[in-house]
């Protein structure tokens, strides 16, 4: 998926601007951002996720989207270590 515009995301998120709104006031997204890369959409679709279906609070949100990139980047790291040639 490469970059898309602010549109073509409130497409995906149904029309739902009062989200987006949300995201932006509390920081998830650039108040002014109106170009969004891939981990910036599934930001977006993950964060609706917690706040929508399963009734997590703005804080609670901020805190596993920090745990959920610490995670992959340490994911990423593993794979990286088990891949390399051993002397």
């Amino acid at each position: 998926m490469s970059v898309i515009d602010i549109e073509t995301l409130l497409e995906l998120l149904g029309g739902d601007q009062e989200l987006l709104d949300a995201l932006a006031e509390h920081g998830i997204i650039a108040k002014e951002c109106n170009a969004f890369g891939p981990e910036d959409v599934e930001t977006v679709l993950v964060s609706r996720t917690l706040v929508r279906e399963l009734d997590v609070n703005w804080a609670g949100v901020d805190v596993i989207l920090r745990m959920r990139k610490q995670l992959l980047v340490t994911r990423m790291r593993l794979a990286q270590v088990t891949q390399e040639p051993k002397p």
